[in-house]
């Protein structure tokens, strides 16, 4: 993967350091129905990304997209985070665990202890993955309201084939 490494690293406000950093080129397309659609286009890769949000933010702009590993794009599907501050747009890619199976038969004393001991290792890795796997930074498009609030959408990226 073609990628810049920031001679300073970014630390998001939650104190996650990232070591790299990619250009990108980002479209946000409002609809009428409320959604907007997303798209992200790395510089100098094949990966690309789509995604939905509730944001009514329309237009297209270049910024960077800040990761540690570029595994950290492939096969994963992300929660989004976006917020505008002043003329600046950042949004926070985490990363949504899916869920696997559930477990089989019935509870007795020691199911019941394993089960709850599984449970507690899931909200620890929970707050864990609350952390942003990856986090875009850049000038907010033009296309927008004077004051917009906080919002969230879904997203997706994948290698593009020729």
């Amino acid at each position: 993967m073609s990628s810049t490494t920031n001679s300073s690293a970014l630390e998001s406000p939650d104190q996650t350091t990232f070591q790299y950093a990619n250009e990108c080129d980002l479209e946000i397309h409002c609809s009428p129905f409320g959604l907007s659609g997303l798209y992200i286009r790395l510089g100098g890769t094949n990966i690309m990304g789509i995604g939905s949000t509730m944001g009514l933010i329309t237009g297209s702009t270049k910024g960077l997209i800040h990761y540690n590993n570029s595994n950290d794009f492939i096969d994963k599907k992300f929660k989004l985070y976006i917020v505008v501050e002043d003329s600046n747009l950042r949004i926070d890619f985490t990363a949504i665990k899916e869920e696997g199976g559930a477990a089989k038969g019935g509870i007795d004393g020691k199911e019941e202890e394993q089960q709850q001991e599984q449970e507690e290792n899931n909200n620890e890795e929970e707050e864990v993955q609350e952390l942003p796997t990856l986090i875009f930074k850049g000038p907010c498009p033009e296309g927008r309201p004077d004051n917009i609030e906080p919002f969230i959408g879904i997203f997706s990226f994948e290698r593009e084939t020729v």
